[in-house]
């Protein structure tokens, strides 16, 4: 298993550490608590990262016509 630190789940999310904290905090990214330090698996990151995902907006049709 791959542990990252928070400064490192932050790279990878391409987010600031803090809102890192934020989301761990509230639930939405499961993390371990070792020591003093906070450490979270790859395999989380990449879970949070596909529960974020949002489907593309449907192509809006036009109402021109053409002739």
């Amino acid at each position: 298993m791959t542990l990252y630190t928070v400064k490192e789940a932050a790279e990878f999310l391409k987010v600031s550490p803090s809102l890192v904290y934020q989301i761990t905090q509230r639930g939405d990214l499961p993390s371990y608590q070792i020591g003093s330090c906070r450490r979270i698996s790859e395999a989380d990151l990449l879970e949070y990262l596909e529960s974020r995902r949002k489907e593309p907006l449907p192509k809006p049709q036009s109402n021109t016509v053409h002739f």
